[in-house]
């Protein structure tokens, strides 16, 4: 079979495609000769697939950039088994029953433990499973269908009522403490699916109710199955424990202060802000110096009074131009 084309993943071709040609073959050493692994582009986006490509590479993986006969592995990430089907048949792939579908929580479980893992079931794209049917009869809110979610957030309408503030708070202590080890893959996962559960128009009970939504892998999935067992995640309170969590929560609450310095003063002893501020030795930025200052200011939330304020003078300066103009103050950014 010819070598087929993943579909618009290069502006410049030739040029990007010698480029990776030589990272996958030169740059790192192949470990897992038995797995060539592709990652479909499709509701991925380019600088993703390019990071988790550099990254399996990096782990030892032979990442192939194209598709071709040599592939055993194909990743997908928020595609049905269909969908995946229909994408192989527009590059004229006749038989794909060679390769592996799978979904990306194969390739984040693989990424973890360094090494291939097995590709069982809950991994595999299966045909049976691209649209799970709903139960009307046994759903309490028969209008809901999960298919229907949308994988972007952007195209979700999320309320400030949050029905499952127990698993979204779990899942954002475990995003945090993935951001503060730098690991982008699985801080991202649980960001995506606390974004999924803030949007339900219902609390999730059982692990039916989330059969068929976007954004949910295997690390969100057995938080929630916990959760709705236990009444906590062990994990998560294992993390929200945790000194170095603890002292990175702290330090990185403080304007001007990212992963990097909240490192550095970790690693020389400091675990609060109160003996940052204690150490004469340290040398501040301007940003960081304004973050002390400020401190309580920055991290405090705008009361509704204040909001209400500053809407009453903005209504007044905009109507004393435009006295028909509608003024609307929203919310949820950080000051």
């Amino acid at each position: 079979m010819d070598r087929i084309r993943a579909p618009a993943v290069f502006s410049q071709r030739k040029k990007q495609k010698g480029m990776h040609s030589s990272n996958s073959s030169c740059s790192y050493e192949i470990k897992f000769n038995k797995f060539v692994i592709f990652i479909m582009q499709r509701k991925m986006g380019m600088t993703r697939r390019m990071f988790l490509m550099e990254l399996a590479r990096r782990k030892g993986f032979r990442v192939e950039s194209e598709l071709s006969d040599c592939v055993t592995h194909i990743v997908a990430e928020n595609n049905s088994y269909q969908e995946v089907q229909d994408w192989l048949r527009g590059q004229n792939v006749g038989d794909s029953s060679r390769f592996e579908l799978l979904d990306i929580s194969w390739f984040t479980a693989c990424m973890e433990v360094g090494r291939p893992v097995d590709p069982e079931m809950k991994y595999r794209l299966m045909e049976q499973d691209q649209s799970p049917p709903l139960n009307t009869t046994e759903s309490e809110i028969p209008s809901f269908i999960a298919s229907k979610v949308s994988q972007y957030s952007c195209q979700r309408k999320t309320t400030l009522n949050n029905y499952n503030k127990k698993f979204t708070d779990a899942f954002e202590i475990m995003a945090e403490n993935y951001e503060f080890k730098e690991n982008e893959i699985f801080c991202l996962e649980f960001l995506r699916a606390a974004s999924v559960l803030k949007f339900l128009p219902f609390p999730v009970t059982r692990m039916k109710d989330i059969q068929g939504l976007p954004c949910i892998g295997d690390r969100a999935r057995d938080v929630i199955e916990e959760i709705i067992e236990e009444g906590e995640s062990s994990r998560a309170k294992e993390v929200s424990n945790d000194e170095r969590y603890k002292s990175f929560k702290q330090f990185t609450s403080v304007f001007g202060v990212g992963v990097k310095t909240s490192e550095k003063w970790y690693r020389m002893g400091l675990r609060t802000l109160e003996g940052v501020k204690a150490d004469k030795t340290l040398k501040l930025s301007k940003m960081q110096k304004a973050g002390f200052l400020y401190y309580e200011d920055l991290v405090s939330c705008v009361s509704k009074a204040e909001v209400d304020a500053v809407s009453l003078i903005v209504k007044n300066t905009v109507c004393t131009f435009l006295p028909d103009a509608l003024v609307t103050i929203t919310g949820g950014f950080r000051r």
